[in-house]
């Protein structure tokens, strides 16, 4: 079983290496894993009204900003630019910019030393040498990657929001060592570093739920009812206040765990 577990990874490491996106959103034609003539990034689902109060306070407010989008490697502050690739700055200035092998640069994490870039056309996650300015290995990440950021272990969570999973990838070697499955359509994510809790923003339902991911899978810890449409959620690094912000204008909301 584990042989061919490898087996499968490997396939889809290869597939996803040195195939490319047409520049319009289309597919090259030797890509073996992209399933339809159309690269469409997985977007939230829509929420339903409110039947339960959201925990916490809720103020009025601008959305949150979803996805943590620039990174620092050293000298290095790597910014995701979508389609336009990945900008290398040094010192203030543009030094590069990586765009090989990419239909959408939408977020970019640096773990141990290490950089890589979530496309959420492709629904993959590939390693990016920066010095050499390339794009290297990819590795699907399930059917609709939308948001990710990095734990204290040196993992990239990514959330599945088609097939409504959380997937944890290492990055030296590429390998997705874990799958969680969250149904409800799983959005956002924010991590909370001093708690080891990855919390997860579910847009069927109207709640965040908080996993521990300090051991060998997830472990349901926290759920709680929130505004309509959680497209947004961040953590106080401090405080450990979760912040959930309404997709659909309904405020921001505040929970203390």
């Amino acid at each position: 079983m584990a042989e061919r577990a490898v087996a499968s990874l490997l396939v889809a490491v290869l597939a996803l290496t040195g195939c490319a996106d047409g520049g319009d959103g289309t597919s090259m034609p030797d890509d073996p894993l992209q399933v339809t003539d159309k690269l469409v990034a997985a977007t939230p689902a829509r929420s339903p009204a409110t039947t339960t109060e959201p925990a916490g306070t809720v103020r009025p407010g601008e959305p949150l900003q979803q996805a943590h989008r620039t990174a620092r490697l050293g000298e290095w502050t790597l910014i995701a630019r979508g389609r336009d690739g990945i900008e290398v700055r040094r010192g203030g200035k543009r030094v590069k910019m990586i765009t090989d092998d990419l239909a959408s640069a939408d977020q970019v994490f640096v773990a141990d030393g290490h950089a890589a870039v979530l496309d959420r056309l492709r629904s993959a996650l590939f390693q990016v040498d920066v010095e050499a300015g390339e794009v290297r290995l990819g590795l699907r990440a399930g059917q609709g990657a939308t948001n990710g950021t990095v734990d204290e272990f040196g993992r990239v969570l990514v959330v599945d929001t088609r097939r409504g999973a959380l997937l944890a990838f290492s990055l030296e070697p590429l390998l997705l060592r874990q799958r969680y499955p969250v149904p409800g359509s799983p959005y956002g994510i924010a991590y909370d570093a001093r708690r080891n809790v990855a919390w997860v923003t579910v847009t069927e339902t109207n709640e965040v739920v908080g996993f521990d991911v300090a051991g060998g899978e997830p472990q349901e810890r926290y759920r709680f009812p929130t505004v309509r449409q959680p497209n947004s959620v961040t953590v106080d690094a401090h405080t450990g206040d979760v912040l959930v912000a309404s997709g659909a204008g309904e405020g921001n909301q505040v929970i203390r765990p």
